[in-house]
């Protein structure tokens, strides 16, 4: 295999003049990552996944606003996201494919919606919250936590909210940069709300959806259920652990499909 060119890290400015921390490594045809929630680049749990991901594509990570080195600007709307999300794939030449893993996957599915110039999605467990609001009582209390004591929003907000259970939690031990991300929390509690699978019929984005073996049972009904929904969806189920898939398994899977369509 060729030698690929040096990675490389810099920012690029969002619309609204948010900073957006990015790094490229590889070469290929573009593919950005979106990260879950309240991490960044260095804190993902799919750390080596970008370097599998550089053997045969040209790979975009960045910092979601508000985490890692990336700055933000109030008030939050997703549709901010969007446009950060734009900025990265403007920095590619040509038509960009995008991967997202768990709320980072819906975050690339409501770009999709709203129009955003994606090629392909390919899509990991992403949570889709039929509810149409949490309520602000929901987010009022994340908030509160998150002024009152970071460790016990993340553990509040892992335990209570998204239910990871508590063998899986054994094994985290948040650094003071996850915690410092935890402060995006209440970012996911306003775009998650009003996504079930049904809503996304409409997205004509050729889009791989994938869900591990093992993982919680609603993420597999979801995944389940949005590879019905949408026209143009492949859905694959493969071998893994709680929301989570090994990196080869998932390069293969992707490369796959992005090679086939």
């Amino acid at each position: 295999m060729s030698e690929h060119p040096p990675a490389t890290s810099d920012t690029v400015t969002s619309a609204d003049g948010t900073s957006i921390s990015w790094n490229r490594q590889g070469a290929g045809p573009a593919l950005v990552m979106v990260h879950c929630v309240a991490t960044s680049r260095a804190g993902t749990p799919q750390q080596t996944l970008a370097s599998a991901l550089a053997e045969h594509f040209t790979v975009y990570t960045y910092d979601r606003r508000g985490t890692g080195l990336s700055s933000t600007t109030g008030p939050y709307a997703v549709e901010r996201e969007f446009e950060d999300l734009a900025a990265i794939a403007s920095l590619a030449d040509g038509p960009v494919d995008v991967y997202g893993f768990s709320s980072g996957a819906t975050l690339a599915l409501l770009a999709a919606e709203s129009g955003a110039d994606i090629r392909r999605l390919a899509l990991l467990e992403p949570p889709l919250n039929p509810e149409p609001d949490p309520g602000l009582a929901v987010r009022d209390e994340a908030q509160r936590r998150i002024d009152a004591d970071l460790a016990d929003a993340r553990h509040w907000f892992d335990t209570q909210v998204v239910g990871v259970p508590e063998e899986v939690l054994a094994g985290f031990h948040p650094s003071a940069e996850d915690l410092e991300n935890t402060r995006t929390i209440v970012h996911e509690l306003m775009f998650l709300p009003g996504t079930p699978p049904q809503r996304f019929a409409g997205v004509q984005t050729p889009t791989l959806i994938m869900a591990s073996d093992h993982t919680a049972p609603s993420l597999l009904e979801w995944s389940a259920q949005l590879g019905e929904a949408m026209p143009r969806a492949t859905y694959r189920v493969l071998a893994g652990g709680w929301h989570g898939v090994d990196d080869n398994t998932l390069t293969r899977t992707i490369v796959e499909y992005l090679s086939a369509e």
